[in-house]
């Protein structure tokens, strides 16, 4: 029995763990890092528009949305010049 409860806990155990290495190589990009990379911003707001249900409020979609959004001013007030 005692066994038994050993060989669980450490199952759950290397199960945690894994789903925290899948968390860990997500990286969270900034605003300011979208702006420097367009290429990745447009992929992460299709990836973000594909399922936002689910991705919505993650901390990539979240930037990858207020850098469109600083750019969308920034070309607002560039036309108005």
């Amino acid at each position: 029995m005692k066994l038994n409860t050993s060989v669980l806990v450490l199952t759950l155990a290397a199960v945690l763990a894994g789903c925290n290495e899948d968390n860990k190589s997500q990286r969270t990009n900034t605003v300011g890092w979208y702006l420097d990379h367009r290429d990745d911003l447009a992929a992460a707001l299709t990836t973000c528009g594909d399922n936002p249900g689910e991705l919505g409020k993650t901390p990539n979609c979240i930037n990858a949305n207020e850098a469109r959004n600083k750019i969308t001013i920034q070309e607002m007030e560039d036309a108005l010049k």
